[in-house]
């Protein structure tokens, strides 16, 4: 057998397996987005038309010209962006102080809060919110999302700095640098990846956050993951409706895991620089 037929066996055995792997996984994404472009009869047809059948666009006029989707998605916007920006202001400085002055009981601390189940904190949190009328406010929402993301962004930038050689820093001291500005100017382009790996991991956290938005949310500033709940009624199940929800649910996240991807894998596996 030839070393090009190898080669090819190879290929070909290598693409059946991505198939085998990937199928599973893409298949439930192809089969939410067609449902979304059917009336109800398709929907419930069975078995189920994959291919060929007329899409139509009422569910998703339905969902932005009745429900107010628009609004949503600027609530989830809005919470997701700040709550993640709020993080890093506060998470990497602490992950530097971490890493540079060895804090490691500081470090077992913020990771094991993370692990903490939700509703642990859920509960409190609605208490004494309510005490102080902020439920149903933008900033409740975005602290409550802050205690899941903050700690990830310690808990990951703390592994990227402690990575980075002491002597860099050093040197850059000797140059004239100031401490902090030896941080913004040198340390923190270096920890790029870990930057875009946190930001990203926050902010579709956030994204998708279901349990603390039900609670804490109201009528102004209702995210789009509890809104797929009002699809669902004692008599039936708006199945073209909520599938259309669920698309645009899933689209920001799918475009920007697909952006950043190759950043997230670097930050997540490599780490910055290798002391």
């Amino acid at each position: 057998m030839g070393a090009k037929r190898k080669a090819f066996i190879k290929k070909g055995l290598f693409g059946i397996l991505v198939l085998i792997v990937v199928i599973p996984i893409l298949f439930p994404l192809y089969f939410v987005f067609i449902s979304s472009f059917k009336n109800m009869a398709q929907v419930y047809k069975m078995p189920p038309q994959l291919f060929g059948f007329k899409p139509i666009f009422d569910n998703y006029i339905y969902i932005f010209k009745t429900q107010h989707y628009g609004t949503y998605i600027l609530n989830s916007a809005v919470v997701a962006f700040a709550s993640t920006a709020l993080s890093l202001f506060l998470g990497v400085p602490a992950a530097y102080a971490i890493a540079r002055y060895r804090m490691g009981k500081a470090s077992t601390a913020i990771l094991t809060a993370r692990l903490l189940p939700n509703i642990s904190i859920l509960l409190p949190y609605y208490f004494i919110f309510s005490k102080l009328k902020m439920i149903d406010t933008y900033a409740v929402l975005i602290l409550s999302h802050m205690v899941l993301s903050l700690p990830l962004v310690v808990w990951i930038m703390t592994g990227f700095f402690e990575d980075i050689p002491n002597e860099l820093e050093e040197a850059a001291i000797v140059d004239g640098c100031t401490r902090q500005r030896c941080f913004k100017d040198v340390l923190l382009p270096i920890s790029a990846p870990g930057l875009v790996t946190c930001s990203t991991l926050s902010f579709l956290g956030s994204w998708n956050n279901f349990q603390f938005a039900l609670i804490l949310s109201g009528e102004k500033t209702r995210t789009l993951p509890v809104s797929l709940q009002y699809f669902v009624s004692g008599a039936d199940i708006r199945w073209g409706r909520m599938l259309a929800a669920t698309v645009v649910v899933i689209i920001p996240t799918i475009i920007l895991t697909m952006i950043l991807q190759k950043y997230i894998v670097q930050g997540m596996t490599a780490g910055a620089v290798k002391g």
